[in-house]
């Protein structure tokens, strides 16, 4: 089993998005469902199932649970993260230093070299 974030989580979209795009069959629904990812962490260390975790999320983890991590090989899935504000935004500076300092973030802690970035919106064409 396969522990997902509740509907109306981005992240749980983008890990079914993952799976169709791997072409692995998924379940038309899943037995449990959560709101957090300490949950699913928690679950899974009860042994319900397993779950994907944004790389972010894994940095917290004790190194005891870290043992239990696995990656995707190359290339690896991502999600883009975007900054959207109107063009007459009265803070543009503000709003500049927050794109900056995510920027820097970000590309610190994660190589953005080899990575396949999959769409929440994609669909999924059905054969018949």
């Amino acid at each position: 089993d396969i522990l997902l974030l509740e509907d109306g989580h981005c992240f749980k979209e983008n890990i079914i998005n993952l799976c169709n795009s791997i072409k692995k069959e998924i379940p038309n629904h899943f037995k449990i469902e959560s709101g957090s990812f300490e949950t699913l962490v928690k679950l899974t260390k009860e042994g319900l199932g397993m779950t994907l975790l944004p790389y972010l999320h894994t940095l917290d983890l004790s190194e005891r649970d870290k043992q239990y991590l696995r990656s995707f090989e190359n290339p690896a899935p991502s999600r883009e993260i975007s900054l959207i504000y109107h063009r007459a935004q009265l803070k543009i500076h503000l709003i500049e230093v927050l794109k900056s300092t995510i920027d820097a973030t970000i590309r610190g802690i994660i190589s953005f070299s080899d990575v396949k970035i999959i769409s929440p919106l994609q669909k999924v064409k059905k054969e018949l």
